[in-house]
């Protein structure tokens, strides 16, 4: 069976690790990168993983950008196969969880074992073609022929990413303090019994795998308390993961190894990872909270396979930017043939020797440069600074410093875009629109052309990744628990040696706003915006200091200030312009210590359909109507139904309690329009608070 998904939907909903729930069946999508056999009949030894199953040769869905694949350090990005690819490439997915229940009866059975036998598929059609799973429409029933086996609703998942099938075997027979019967090939069964669905009411029994004799019987009560069911500091055999050898799998990279089941079948099995640093028993009763926490976080913990904290994806949205519109430290195309050759010579070459590097540098430099503006001498010169730069220097760019390419690009009145670049910008100066407060636009640019690329960095489990920057640090540059943090972050890459990652682009438009930064300035330093700022700073740094992150050097009073603005006007050009709210997006321009006077806001559409290029949102952006989507959008956010409750907050509200005022009713926005998932966000910052009406910018 095969299932249509949007191309979003490939970095977002249904992304490498995600699970996918469809009529009859739950698969888990795969990685792009393993390959796909058998695609228009190539032997097993074709390389098509890196280009998601699209032909190596000349694949459609390379996606190039040298500025962001620097920054990711990759060669390029690639799109998700689509249904009229020449080399029917798909997206691979994987039957997930393995354990299937009989509705009728309720006996679990192991899909792996049930796969072994063709004659359980209710489609048998083009089985061959089929190499990663049989993810067909599903099995009959061995018991009940005409009864469908369903997917059980419990899975475990852990804080590392590791994702596996609850273990029902070992828990009723740890429970019921039967450990010789564990793996024996016992009968299981889930039945519900009384009037309700709670877990008290499900209960599940071992019978005999030769007599059926009912062995025991224990309810589902207590599944979802990690402790309980996973934790034991007395006995061993009770102790999960003393029983999985410290070992968790990560499906996503598919069935790479072999096992034999309790009947003596050999069937393929998701490879099992090492957890580090876990030991018997992982914490005793005396030790602190702290050291619990860090513990129990590598144990799983019972999950239902459709939770929201189960799957949180990595995307990281970036501006294609021409060429001509920002200057690098150095030529990209040729850094990125410096970092392809250099890891491919790193375990014959000590590190930073240049004139090792140089002589192999030479015999391929006909090959690797076909095609490029470079001479040898020229290339050679680039090589040279590429290796007196420094570690911190030579590595992939920071979040801030992409965002200031970007921004320096929208201001540059001497773009010229080449026919292969989407973008094509005009520039209006700030005088010729007239809001309440004189000069605060200083220029406007209008994006009649503007792409943006959606790379999917990877997914965490159990909590999101809260701090963007951290997909950017050099894990050889990181310690204690700012890497526990960047370990927590699940590469969809199989291989380490893939130098690509998965990625959409959207064309559409955009508004770009540059703000006066000196109006800026005098606003917040006055003395009750540092005082309201503070409440929404100190929550903010608590809250990293629990990960053992650094205080946050871009978060400001104006950052707060442009990030209520950048929602509100979203809210108001979704009615003015036709585009519905989700349809737009935002990336906000705040400066730190090094860069301050970056200030501003881009709002475009963000839509892989047609309705991303209708000119719309850019004739809103226009003197005409610019100022009266200013003058609208201020009014309605001067007031909110949840009025007063909302705007005079002051002890922070919301995820991490980074909000004040603003709410559902007045700021927020969908979630795949906001750029920092609705955090940093107070009304009163525009247009002052009941207790202080002159706080806000424009209530002057």
């Amino acid at each position: 069976m095969e299932q249509e998904i949007r191309t979003s939907q490939t970095i977002h909903t249904y992304g490498p690790g995600a699970i996918a729930d469809f009529p009859e069946l739950s698969v888990l999508i795969l990685s792009h990168d393993i390959p796909q056999k058998g695609v228009m009949g190539r032997d097993e030894h074709y390389n098509n993983a890196v280009y998601w199953g699209e032909n190596f040769e000349s694949p459609a869905n390379r996606i190039d950008d040298d500025r962001l694949a620097i920054a990711f350090s990759v060669e390029c990005f690639v799109s998700a196969p689509t249904t009229d690819s020449i080399n029917k490439a798909k997206i691979q997915s994987i039957r997930f969880p393995s354990i299937l229940q009989c509705p009728a009866t309720g006996q679990l059975f192991d899909a792996r074992e049930l796969e072994q036998n063709e004659d359980n598929y209710l489609d048998r059609r083009n089985r061959a073609g089929k190499n990663v799973d049989e993810t067909f429409t599903g099995f009959d029933s061995p018991n009940f022929s005409k009864r469908k086996l369903i997917p059980v609703r419990f899975i475990i998942a852990s804080e590392g990413g590791h994702l596996d099938d609850f273990p029902f075997d070992w828990y009723i027979h740890t429970r019921l303090k039967l450990y010789d019967e564990i793996g024996k090939g016992n009968k299981l069964y889930l039945k519900s019994s009384g009037n309700s669905a709670t877990l008290k009411n499900i209960k599940l029994e071992t019978r005999h795998r030769d007599t059926n004799e009912i062995l025991g019987s224990v309810t589902l009560e207590k599944i979802f308390d990690q402790e309980n069911t996973f934790v034991d500091l007395k006995e061993p055999f009770g102790d999960y993961m003393q029983y999985v050898k410290n070992k968790l799998p990560k499906p996503w990279y598919g069935r790479n190894s072999t096992i034999t089941t309790s009947s003596g079948k050999r069937i393929k099995d998701y490879k099992r990872y090492q957890i580090k640093n876990l030991i018997y028993p992982p914490y005793s009763l005396e030790d602190s909270d702290e050291v619990k926490k860090v513990q129990l976080a590598k144990y799983p913990r019972t999950l239902l396979r459709g939770a929201g904290n189960l799957y949180f994806p990595i995307v990281y949205k970036g501006i294609s930017l021409p060429k001509d519109g920002y200057s690098p430290n150095l030529p990209e195309d040729i850094v990125l043939k410096i970092i392809r050759i250099k890891e491919k010579l790193d375990d014959i070459l000590e590190p930073n020797d240049v004139e090792d590097f140089l002589k192999y540098f030479r015999m391929s430099f006909e090959k690797n440069f076909e095609g490029l503006p470079y001479s040898l001498e020229e290339a050679e010169l680039v090589v040279r600074k590429y290796f007196e730069d420094s570690e911190q220097e030579k590595v992939q760019l920071t979040a801030q410093e992409l965002r200031k390419q970007e921004f320096d690009c929208f201001l540059n009145e001497n773009v010229l875009s080449k026919k292969n670049e989407w973008y094509d910008s005009r520039i209006v100066d700030g005088s010729s629109y007239k809001l309440g407060l004189p000069n605060l636009i200083e220029k406007v640019v209008l994006l009649d052309k503007i792409k943006e690329l959606k790379i999917f960095r990877g997914f965490t489990r159990i909590k999101p990744l809260m701090f963007e920057d951290l997909i950017f640090d050099n894990p050889e540059n990181v310690t204690g628990r700012r890497r526990a943090e960047l370990d927590r972050i699940q590469d969809p890459r199989s291989e380490s040696t893939t130098n690509t990652l998965p990625c959409t682009e959207v064309r559409g438009e955009g508004i770009f706003i540059k703000f006066n930064d000196s109006i800026l300035n005098e606003w917040e330093n006055k003395p009750e915006v540092k005082e309201r700022f503070r409440v929404i700073e100190r929550n903010n740094n608590e809250y990293r200091t629990s990960f053992g992150l650094e205080a946050d050097e871009v978060l400001t009073a104006r950052y707060i200030l442009l990030h209520t603005l950048s929602h509100i006007l979203i809210n108001e050009l979704s009615i003015e312009c036709g585009y519905g709210s989700s349809s737009l997006s935002e990336i906000i321009y705040s400066g730190n210590l090094e860069e301050p006077n970056m200030n501003g806001i881009l709002i475009y559409t963000s839509t892989s359909d047609s309705e991303g290029t209708l000119g719309g949102l850019v004739e809103k952006g226009e003197p005409t109507f610019l100022s009266n989507v200013f003058e609208k959008a201020l009014g309605k956010a001067s007031w909110c139904s949840s009025d007063p409750l909302c705007l005079d907050n002051s002890s922070g509200k919301g995820f991490m309690g980074v909000n004040l005022g603003a709410c559902h009713s007045c700021c927020l926005l969908p979630e795949t329009s906001c750029c920092n998932m609705n955090k940093f966000l107070d009304r009163g910052m525009l247009i002052g608070t009941l207790s202080n009406p002159k706080i806000g910018l424009f209530s002057q």
